[in-house]
């Protein structure tokens, strides 16, 4: 049987079309400015849990935070004693200071008073020991137009774009394990393979925009019948939540102009499933930006037990294939536990190229076939105490049962990790990385 699998596992992998399944209800994210170091997550109706990483910080010994809300809220408990200030009496505005040493990762729990539906705790204010990190003033500064940094970067001589960033609508509402709207994952495209002589391209799977002419996805993606699509034949579609809605804003359709394909790629193993599909000049808008690639440096041990966020298009939870972009949570494993799970499946697969995702057997979050080419982004805290997201892994493989057509929801996915060909990646893809930014 596991011999039975394993020969399903490939074939299925490089040669159908890519969908992901999602259980459970939707999971709601508030980061007031797109911080870092505070989040509130939706428990259940008028019910948030605030999150706030001290880890992000070593010098950290005590801490007053100042807080000011947009509505009235209750808090109802906190992860180790602290003192509430309700100062004099606006529940719009509180000070928290926790009492001894600081958690790493401190909570507390809240709820929206008087609400009148899917109210968020919307932060007009937010400091930290007297250092402002939000307000209503960083908020207004946060337009995309702010992240063509070509004049403050190299005097206008190239064009230079901060990547891994998003309209501040999207980077601070976030909902994951539903359906995206347009622009919560700008750098997501649709890959759509025309037939020969046809005009009408049929979606086959997902990528990522990484510079304004290039697109990073799955080598496999790109075969059909065990040959190589012919470049003119392959549409990219980026900046909206639905693929076949022409009317979208945000719509970009672009042709491919060249493929570039990994040249370690094997159709048996997930080492080096790369690769770049060079097209005619994106435009950078709210509903189109491009991602960070992570790398050179990596180590990806450091990965295991850290919680990712995949994207793309595909199947319901009935198996109904849908048009609609969809996002869910993740967790990076230990390869012993794939290994452990389903030797002859992950053996041969995992090294140190790759690495394996998914919550397991139990999960209530069951990507069945999880968009194929589509990248495994992670968040990373910049100077500005803001979230920058990378991509680190394109989906490869994943592992199926005998009789059936779509990824099996208790075994892992398989990514190939981008940051030991990140050389390969910048060469080809017109990319000049420092920081953040991209030209």
């Amino acid at each position: 049987m596991c011999i039975y699998l394993y020969y399903v596992f490939f074939l299925y992998l490089i040669g159908n079309v890519n969908t992901m399944s999602l259980y459970g209800p939707a999971l709601t994210r508030y980061n007031p400015c797109g911080l870092g170091i505070i989040y509130f997550d939706n428990v259940k109706g008028f019910d948030w849990r605030a999150v706030v990483d001290f880890g992000l910080y070593n010098n950290l010994e005590k801490v007053e935070m100042e807080v000011y809300f947009e509505k009235e809220i209750k808090i109802n408990k906190a992860s180790q004693n602290t003192t509430f200030v309700v100062v004099r009496n606006n529940w719009h505005h509180i000070i928290i200071r926790p009492i001894g040493p600081l958690q790493e990762r401190f909570t507390f729990d809240l709820n929206i008073r008087n609400s009148s539906g899917n109210d968020v705790p919307v932060v007009t204010k937010f400091s930290i020991n007297k250092v402002i990190l939000c307000n209503d003033e960083i908020k207004a500064r946060q337009k995309i137009g702010s992240y063509d940094i070509t004049n403050k970067y190299n005097g206008g001589k190239r064009y230079a774009h901060v990547c891994g960033r998003r309209s501040l609508e999207n980077t601070e509402l976030t909902s994951v394990r539903t359906e995206a709207k347009a622009g919560d994952w700008p750098w997501h495209v649709a890959i759509l393979i025309r037939q020969p002589k046809s005009v009408i391209g049929v979606y086959n799977c997902g990528g990522t925009i990484i510079s304004r002419r290039a697109v990073l996805t799955a080598g496999h993606c790109l075969f059909m019948n065990g040959s190589l699509v012919e470049a003119n034949n392959i549409v990219v579609i980026a900046g909206v939540n639905n693929h076949k809605d022409l009317t979208q804003v945000g719509r970009q359709e672009r042709l491919v102009q060249k493929i570039i394909l990994h040249p370690s790629y094997t159709y048996t193993y997930s080492t080096s499933d790369l690769a770049i599909l060079k097209v005619f000049t994106w435009t950078f808008t709210d509903y189109v930006q491009p991602l960070c690639i992570w790398g050179p440096v990596y180590e990806k041990t450091k990965l295991f037990g850290k919680e990712a966020i995949m994207v793309g298009f595909g199947a319901t939870e009935k198996n109904v294939q849908s048009d609609i972009l969809r996002a869910a949570n993740t967790i990076v494993q230990n390869d012993t536990t794939c290994i452990n799970f389903d030797a002859d499946v992950y053996r041969p697969l995992l090294n140190e190229f790759t690495f394996c995702t998914g919550y397991g057997p139990k999960s209530a979050v069951n990507p069945r076939n999880g968009d194929s080419g589509g990248g495994l982004i992670v968040r990373a805290i910049q100077t500005d105490h803001k979230v920058t997201w990378y991509l680190r892994g394109v989906l490869s493989k994943c592992g199926i049962s005998p009789g059936h057509s779509e990824c099996d929801p208790t075994y892992y996915m398989v990514y190939t990790d981008v940051g030991p060909h990140y050389g390969w990646i910048y060469h080809h893809s017109g990319l000049h990385y420092l920081m953040n930014v991209v030209e």
